[in-house]
């Protein structure tokens, strides 16, 4: 297969319709999940083993395409659900924006993970709420 785009997201989205088309598909979602968990355990392997950027990239790759593998499997338009996640992270960032400026902080630069996650936490029931 020939692919005549120049947008990455898009080739792998005609990669891998190409592939199951061929019939080369999982054959159900417990593997590509299982797919997924495996690629996490080598992206932590190769930044745990201080491996060249590159080899650490290449396992994020992997893990971005089993994530479009499970979209596509699942019947998921994989723009449209791009699109729904970049709404939401949009929403929950405007939330915390305006959870930390009632802590008449600026930013959230210098604060401790745990405050972070604390207002995450609130800004995802927040906009759970809307």
């Amino acid at each position: 297969m020939t692919i005549e785009s120049k947008n990455p997201l898009q080739n792998l989205i005609l990669f891998e319709k190409d592939a199951r088309g061929y019939g080369f598909d999982w054959p159900n979602h417990e593997m590509i999940l299982e797919q997924a968990i495996d690629e996490c355990r080598e992206i932590k392997e190769a930044i745990d083993d201080v491996e060249p950027p590159e080899r650490v990239q290449e396992e994020i790759g992997d893990l971005l395409h089993t994530a479009i593998s499970l979209c596509i499997f699942s019947g998921f338009d994989v723009e449209e659900t791009l699109s729904k996640i970049n709404e939401k992270f949009e929403k929950r960032m405007k939330a915390i924006k305006m959870l930390t400026e009632n802590h008449n902080l600026p930013n959230l630069q210098g604060q401790s993970v745990e405050f972070m996650l604390k207002l995450w936490k609130e800004a995802k029931e927040i906009t759970k709420k809307r």
